[in-house]
Protein backbone atom coordinates (compact mmCIF):
# COMPACT_ATOMS: atom_id res chain seq x y z
CA UNK A 1 0.00 0.00 0.00
CA UNK A 2 1.46 3.35 -1.04
CA UNK A 3 1.94 6.11 1.49
CA UNK A 4 -0.14 9.23 1.07
CA UNK A 5 1.67 12.49 0.18
CA UNK A 6 0.99 13.82 3.67
CA UNK A 7 2.92 10.89 5.19
CA UNK A 8 5.79 10.87 2.71
CA UNK A 9 6.58 14.61 2.82
CA UNK A 10 8.00 14.65 6.38
CA UNK A 11 9.94 11.45 5.67
CA UNK A 12 11.45 13.03 2.55
CA UNK A 13 12.37 16.18 4.44
CA UNK A 14 13.89 14.07 7.22
CA UNK A 15 15.98 12.20 4.65
CA UNK A 16 17.20 15.46 3.08
CA UNK A 17 18.12 16.87 6.50
CA UNK A 18 20.10 13.71 7.28
CA UNK A 19 21.88 13.99 3.92
CA UNK A 20 22.82 17.62 4.58
CA UNK A 21 23.97 16.84 8.13
CA UNK A 22 26.13 13.92 7.01
CA UNK A 23 27.55 15.94 4.11
CA UNK A 24 28.54 18.75 6.49
CA UNK A 25 30.08 16.22 8.87
CA UNK A 26 32.09 14.77 5.97
CA UNK A 27 33.34 18.20 4.92
CA UNK A 28 34.34 19.05 8.48
CA UNK A 29 36.07 15.68 8.81
CA UNK A 30 38.07 16.35 5.65
CA UNK A 31 39.06 19.80 6.93
CA UNK A 32 40.17 18.38 10.28
CA UNK A 33 42.12 15.64 8.49
CA UNK A 34 43.91 18.15 6.24
CA UNK A 35 44.61 20.72 8.97
CA UNK A 36 47.74 19.05 10.43
CA UNK A 37 49.28 18.80 6.96
CA UNK A 38 48.54 22.47 6.34
CA UNK A 39 50.15 23.44 9.64
CA UNK A 40 53.13 21.20 8.89
CA UNK A 41 53.63 22.82 5.49
CA UNK A 42 53.39 26.30 7.02
CA UNK A 43 56.00 25.34 9.64
CA UNK A 44 58.35 23.96 6.97
CA UNK A 45 58.09 27.07 4.82
CA UNK A 46 59.32 29.37 7.58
Amino acid sequence: MAASPQESAPAGRHRVLWFIALWCAGVMGAVLLALPFRLLMDACMQ
